[in-house]
């Protein structure tokens, strides 16, 4: 070994003897450094965008608060997707958190991208969306009690698993397959929630989209308020669209939701 290291040693060290004794050379190949720098410059940024780009995704952003569907020792039900419903079907409190949002995503959403900002926006600014509350007849100030601290939680509907016991039945499908129970009871408290009375959904997209669902089926972005608080006692209200032409419009519905005002209210309110 010393000998091969020696012998580069003497290759090496000659050739840099010769670029320090010749000096035309020298000025080459500062000029060829410069230019491989300027050359890199683009492919270095665009590395830079990538990184800085899937940092601040929306799928990133939704990912900070994902349930897997993949449990330990590919215990499904022991998952912490499946422990959330278990809480929501129980009308028990999730994670100490008796008031949240569970939203169903997927990579490559439009939809779900689009939510994304209004998702961030009201986690992040919630005092700009406290707005007013009836109660009897009279409208008053939401406070910061009344509003509470907005949470919220996601399931991927395409979450793979790296070793799948089950191949031929992907993970999301084996999860509806299993939890009949909460889409039967997601599916009977959307159709009696001020939200389906006031026609912002139908019975056929409640039926096709939970009681009926399947994983090519299921449509995101979906959206289930849980609050124990509410008139129902835990699962209250059941969303799929977002309107709004803007982030804050969005966040306006999200916190009519949580709030259970407007469109989540009785017309003659």
């Amino acid at each position: 070994m010393k000998l091969i290291g020696a012998f580069f040693q003497r290759i090496f060290g000659g050739v840099w003897n010769w670029i320090k004794e010749t000096a035309w050379v020298q000025p080459l190949l500062i000029v060829g450094i410069i230019f491989s720098v300027i050359f890199s410059i683009p492919t270095i940024s665009t590395w830079i965008q990538g990184i800085a780009d899937n940092i601040n995704s929306p799928e990133t952003y939704y990912r900070t608060q994902q349930r897997k569907l993949e449990g330990p020792d590919n215990d499904e039900e022991q998952s912490d997707a499946q422990k959330l419903v278990d809480a929501m079907l129980a009308g028990e409190a999730y994670e100490n958190n008796e008031k949240f949002i569970l939203f169903f995503v997927q990579a490559g959403c439009g939809a779900c991208a689009e939510l994304q900002p209004a998702v961030k926006l009201i986690s992040e600014n919630t005092s700009r969306f406290y707005g007013t509350r009836r109660s009897g007849s009279n409208v008053i100030p939401v406070t910061a009690n009344d509003f509470g601290t907005f949470k919220f939680y996601t399931i991927f509907v395409d979450e793979e698993f790296a070793n799948d016991p089950k191949p031929t039945i992907s993970p999301f499908q084996r999860f509806l397959n299993r939890n009949s129970e909460f889409r039967e009871t997601v599916s009977d408290v959307a159709k009696e929630s001020y939200y389906f009375e006031n026609g912002f959904i139908s019975q056929a997209d409640v039926v096709n989209r939970i009681e009926a669902a399947t994983e090519g089926g299921f449509i995101t972005p979906t959206a289930i308020v849980y609050d124990l608080a509410s008139p129902y006692d835990g699962i209250s209200e059941l969303f799929f669209n977002v309107p709004g032409s803007t982030s804050y419009d969005k966040a306006t519905f999200l916190s009519n939701a949580w709030m259970h005002r407007v469109e989540f209210a009785p017309r003659n309110l």
